[in-house]
Formats: C-alpha cells, structure tokens, sequence
C-alpha cells in the first residue's frame, strides 16, 4: 500500500544507522519477540531493540551480523521493557525478511 509523500525535512529526523547485533535472546513472555543488544556507534552506544520475528528467525541468527536500524524511534514500552529502536526490514507477504549489510561497515555508520 503506497504510503502518503512526506517533505525531506521530515525523513532527515530519521537516524538511520548500521548496527551489529551483540546478542539475542527469545522474550519469555512472548511468543514473537526477540530482545536484541544492538551496537549502534559511539553516538548511541548498545541499545536494546525488539523485534517481534521469533517465528521466522532463532536469535543465533542474529548475533554478530550486522543489520540497519532507526536509532531515534521513541522507547515502545513491550512486555515489561522497552524497545530502544526499530529494525528495518523488507516484508514479503507479510514475512519479515532481515536486510544483511557487510561487516566490514563500521557501527554507527549513517544509512542515507
């Protein structure tokens, strides 16, 4: 579904930074979440993300790759903590699908 325009001073707000996933656990309390502890550069600093792809990822997955995050996402209260981040992702079919990015992309590097 096409998403209605918005002005460029609008997406510059965003913060859209690589990051390396330094470890990932399943949430107890949920069947999609997993709680990742994501480097975001010396900006940012590690950070907790959630992400409800449980289903289609195991947190192994995740650990040591390196993916795009929005860094600036207000804090979402989930369960009893709060998501400090958002993960981008493509959706097929309503499938996340994580967007790898290369390793050798320093943290915190801004996506533009």
């Amino acid at each position: 579904m096409k998403k209605p325009l918005i002005i460029y001073a609008d997406f510059q707000k965003l913060d859209l930074l690589v990051g390396e996933v330094i470890s990932a656990e399943l949430v107890k309390e949920s069947k999609k979440l997993i709680m990742m502890s994501v480097d975001l550069g010396v900006d940012y600093g590690t950070v907790e993300i959630m992400a409800g792809i449980a289903g289609y990822y195991q947190p192994e997955d995740l650990v040591g790759k390196k993916f795009a995050f929005v860094a600036n996402l207000e804090p979402k209260k989930m369960i009893d903590r709060f998501s400090n981040g958002m993960t981008l992702m493509a959706d097929i079919d309503g499938k996340p699908i994580i967007l790898p990015l290369p390793n050798e992309i320093p943290n915190g590097t801004l996506i533009c």
